[in-house]
């Protein structure tokens, strides 16, 4: 998806659906074996009854649009599979959602040298595959090589690589090419090098390193294993009973895919379903909070919304020029009438938490007149075009608010909406003549909270958020220096440049809103910050009503 960290200019393939849609692409449903009555919208809802049989239906809003190949999955529908079927070495702490703290997985500890290009893993004991293949130390290996073998969207988190040693079956060495100060960030996230069974990697392989295998079924260490797969139907998971970790409440997870939105909010409502997670249209969050018969969470993630701006535009190409336009809008108005619970006015350049407090600092400001004094200056009959995603409520209705402010102050606006295999497909290749002037994209993330690989992602040439191609020396140069040496005073400077730059600047912070029967517990705590639309199922519980 992006080039490698810390070298620039050369780009990988984008992810298939990585843009957040909340309303419609990137979400899935908690259903129990239960029913109720109840209406739509969260306005008669009807708590439903816990399960007594140990499965937990949940539900696919469309298909995961890629097989759950830790080492093909680069979206977000489908971390609702690939995060309980695979692990890494670390990850990001669940229920900890006030910072971005790495902790031990597969690894139990790990160090580094000063300049971080020689990382110590100690491995877990006692771990086992689905397959049964014990996990040590080769399997590290082999599982890095896999990545690249396959060399999809994530391939990137394991280049750079120089060696691996592995002194015994609980030690590994990975000595890195160049310093990298992200490395543990890139094996934390969710999208992640994952730890596949070596044998199923060898029995298996066929002529495409088991890709074939890994469609139907999975070869994780994860505390479920894939038992069904059949795309637009139906995922079925089923816990691991050698999981090294605690025993989990449901024993059965089943995921049918739905294609209706309304469908399935209604099917809460009447209490056949245990909750949603992400796909509540904003509109209706206000209802559910409001009722208070459902419980209803706002969880923090590392998801923002950013205004993309096209510098290939004339009367866009000059950071002044872009500056206007942006602070032309209300963006506090804008995120309180449209995002409600899920949401707040950004205060950084870079997603919450990606820099200690206070380091990450700015003001979104608002002030129409130098966008007023300049269209005055525009040729007669300039308009601009503001592009959003198809399908995705809120921002058709944001690209509606931010178009109208323009138009009052004189500047025609049109809205128009895209596929997501266009924004990802078309628009960085060609985004002077086949994307719009200004794209709004209100929840959409880095592949971790690293702060180096949050801006690579949204800000360097060729970079998989980049979507409009806008670009910054300085903000470059500095990002690299701090991937490098991992100064936080780099990625300061780096985010100040960007913010003068004014190429995509963030406008809020956006949150997981939540909403699930009462009888369901622990869903704070089983919530990941970096993996959004996802929660680890084995420690969701069952409280007593």
């Amino acid at each position: 998806m992006t080039p490698t960290p810390g070298r620039r200019g050369r780009p990988r393939a984008t992810r298939a659906t990585r843009l957040l849609v909340p309303a419609v692409a990137t979400t899935f449903l908690l259903a129990a074996c239960s029913g109720g009555a109840g209406g739509g919208g969260g306005e008669t809802a009807a708590p439903s009854s816990a399960p007594t049989d140990g499965v937990l239906h949940l539900g696919l809003l469309n298909d995961i649009g890629q097989p759950p190949d830790p080492d093909i999955y680069y979206s977000g529908n489908g971390l609702a599979l690939t995060t309980n079927l695979y692990e890494g070495l670390v990850r990001y702490e669940p229920g900890n959602h006030e910072e971005a703290a790495i902790v031990p997985s597969l690894a139990t500890e790990w160090q580094a040298n000063e300049d971080s290009t020689v990382w110590t893993f100690t491995l877990r004991d006692g771990v086992t595959f689905h397959d049964g293949t014990p996990f040590t130390s080769a399997a590290v290996q082999a599982s890095f090589q896999r990545r690249l073998d396959v060399g999809g969207g994530p391939a990137y988190m394991a280049e750079g690589i120089a060696s691996f040693e592995t002194p015994d079956d609980r030690t590994v060495v990975i000595t890195l090419e160049e310093p990298n100060s992200a490395f543990l960030d890139s094996l934390a996230s969710p999208y992640g090098p994952r730890m596949i069974s070596p044998t199923v990697l060898t029995e298996e392989a066929g002529d495409d390193f088991a890709q074939t295998y890994l469609s139907t079924a999975s070869a994780g260490t994860g505390p479920y294993r894939l038992t069904e797969a059949r795309v637009d139907e139906v995922y079925e998971m089923e816990a691991f009973e050698d999981y090294w970790g605690e025993e989990p409440t449901f024993t059965t997870v089943e995921f049918p895919v739905y294609t209706d939105t309304s469908a399935m909010q209604l099917a809460l409502d009447n209490g056949d379903l245990a909750g949603i997670i992400g796909a509540v249209p904003s509109a209706a969050q206000a209802g559910y909070v409001e009722e208070g018969v459902l419980d209803t969470y706002s969880l923090p993630t590392f998801q923002v919304g950013v205004l993309y701006m096209n510098p290939h535009r004339d009367f866009l190409a000059t950071s002044e020029a872009r500056t206007a336009l942006f602070e032309a809008v209300d963006w506090a108005s804008v995120v309180e009438q449209v995002l409600g619970e899920k949401s707040e006015l950004a205060t950084g350049a870079y997603s919450r938490g990606a820099l200690p407090d206070g380091q990450d600092t700015k003001e979104i400001r608002h002030d129409p007149a130098p966008l007023a004094e300049y269209v005055g200056t525009l040729p007669e009959g300039t308009e601009v075009e503001i592009g959003h995603a198809a399908g995705s409520a809120d921002d058709a209705q944001i690209a509606n608010l931010v178009a109208a402010q323009l138009q009052g102050l004189g500047l025609a606006a049109t809205v128009t909406e895209f596929q997501t295999s266009e924004v990802f497909g078309s628009f960085a290749g060609d985004p002077a003549n086949a994307a719009p002037d200004v794209y709004v994209a209100s929840g959409t993330w880095p592949d971790a909270n690293n702060p180096y690989l949050y801006g690579h992602v949204f800000w360097d040439e060729g970079g998989g958020l980049n979507f409009l191609q806008c670009t910054d020396d300085d903000a470059t140069a500095a990002l690299a220096e701090g991937l490098r040496t991992g100064d936080p005073a780099a990625y300061v400077a780096a985010g100040e440049a960007i913010t003068e730059a004014m190429c995509t600047p963030t406008f809020a912070y956006t949150n997981d809103f939540v909403v699930t029967q009462p009888w369901l517990g622990n869903v704070e705590e089983s919530h990941t910050m970096a993996e959004p639309y996802a929660l680890d199922f084995n420690t969701l519980t069952i409280v007593d009503e």
